[in-house]
């Protein structure tokens, strides 16, 4: 891909390694993860689909941090959902599969694009259909080790898995050749979470971002 544009986005997520990924059931909730993630120090955040009024929420987001924030949506189906997350601003697409042409769709905009695979006739898909980053999923079907066998047959992908990934575990998918990392619901302690303990969250985060690190 040729647009520098799209470097910065690239550069945050290898530099960030985790990715919070935001599945919330609606957008006040996956706001408050949001902002947690941020005082937390993450530079990138993946917010699906299927939050409701998620392109509402990527402008506010953006419209409060500018361009310091690295905003993805995630769980894109189709062109269409895909058209209007760009729109929205967001800087990077990502879809659970193959879905044909959001690759050419992101770029054409400066952005990048995240597409699925677990086989390697799927990675070579997401490869020859553009994919920056191909993002493993489920990734604890197959688990590290699945991981490290797609990486010695693909050595310059940028993998992604996603799905099961923990603070605990992420290790040995970093061990195995991830370029980082998405986690979801894993990334916050569901009691704290749910008493909105705002410090103990940020706490949790930053322990997870210096295990990354580490």
């Amino acid at each position: 891909m040729s647009s520098s544009s799209a470097s910065i986005p690239m550069a945050r997520l290898l530099a960030d390694r985790v990715v919070p990924v935001l599945r919330y059931a609606d957008a006040a909730t996956a706001g408050y993860a949001a902002e947690i993630a941020v005082q937390a120090g993450c530079q990138t955040l993946e917010l699906t689909w299927t939050i409701p009024g998620v392109t509402d929420l990527v402008r506010a987001l953006r419209d409060k941090h500018g361009d310091a924030l690295t905003l993805g949506v995630g769980t894109v189906l189709d062109e269409a959902q895909a058209r209007d997350a760009l729109v929205a601003g967001a800087d990077f697409l990502v879809a659970p599969g193959l879905v044909p042409g959001i690759a050419e769709m992101a770029h054409a905009a400066g952005a990048l694009c995240l597409l699925g695979a677990f086989t390697p006739s799927e990675v070579l898909e997401a490869r020859r259909a553009g994919a920056d980053i191909v993002k493993i999923f489920p990734a604890d079907t197959g688990g590290p080790r699945h991981l490290a066998a797609l990486k010695s047959v693909f050595p310059d992908t940028v993998f992604c898995p996603t799905g099961g990934v923990t603070q605990q575990n992420m290790g040995e998918y970093f061990a195995a050749g991830a370029g980082l990392v998405g986690i979801g619901s894993n990334l916050y302690d569901k009691a704290a979470f749910a008493a909105r303990d705002t410090a103990a969250l940020v706490r949790q985060i930053v322990r997870t971002r210096e295990a990354a690190h580490g």
